[in-house]
């Protein structure tokens, strides 16, 4: 049984430029509640009541937020500073949650149904489950060859993407190299899932529904009315 998730807040969001100098990015509205607030009650009415929130950038603001959403849960948070990395800070969280932890992008928003990835995770032989989805590239993809000449041409093609969701083993993380673990940003983390990959340890969750993320101040105005459409065609807090 997998009863915690990690969400991760630390980030600075530099690319989303004025909108995040006051804030970080989780505690940007989406209507009248943060994205964070939005995501906590949608894992709440899955069922899950444990949180552990890796904080960093203005860490204290995600700490009173929490506090006034009023969500009857238990929060826990971990601060591994500001520059830290993705991975670090998962690593400095792990005494948090026992063998296994599910792991959620603080600026990410899904319909993910958490108890069946907890379940496929579980149920297999990974150190690792990741969440993948299929987005369209608004590009046409070309290869080509040394003289120049197109070997391959395939337009706007539908390709998968990680998008911010998993469920870790705890053994797994202790073991990652303490330099991969210092990596910067989220190479940290990509380079754990290389080093499982090549173990035949990463495996993944295939999902379909919605899944809406931002890094820059038009994608955040899209992600608005993605999320408003949303919840007025399901009853969901």
């Amino acid at each position: 049984m997998i009863n915690k998730i990690l969400i991760m807040c630390g980030g600075r969001g530099k690319r989303l430029g004025r909108l995040t100098e006051e804030m970080p990015k989780p505690l940007m509205k989406i209507g009248e509640k943060t994205i964070l607030e939005r995501k906590i009650r949608s894992y709440v009415n899955h069922g899950f009541n444990d949180f552990i929130l890796c904080v960093g950038y203005k860490g204290d603001l995600i700490r009173k937020a929490v506090e006034e959403f009023g969500i009857s849960c238990n929060f826990e948070f971990s601060d591994a500073g500001e520059p830290s990395g993705i991975l670090k800070r998962l690593y400095m969280a792990k005494d948090l949650f026992e063998e296994k932890v599910i792991l959620s992008y603080g600026d990410t928003y899904t319909d993910i149904d958490l108890l069946k990835l907890a379940n496929v995770h579980i149920k297999s032989d990974n150190e690792a489950t990741i969440v993948v989805a299929p987005i369209q590239n608004p590009f046409g993809l070309v290869d080509f060859d040394r003289n120049g000449k197109v070997t391959y041409f395939k337009e706007k093609p539908i390709l998968n993407y990680y998008i911010g969701y998993a469920v870790i083993n705890k053994a797994a993380i202790e073991l990652v190299p303490r330099g991969v673990i210092d990596m910067s940003d989220g190479d940290g983390l990509v380079a754990f899932y290389k080093i499982l990959v090549a173990m035949e340890k990463l495996g993944t969750f295939y999902h379909t529904g919605i899944q809406i993320t931002f890094n820059t101040e038009e994608e955040f105005q899209n992600m608005q009315g993605k999320i408003a459409d949303f919840y007025t065609s399901r009853d969901v807090i």
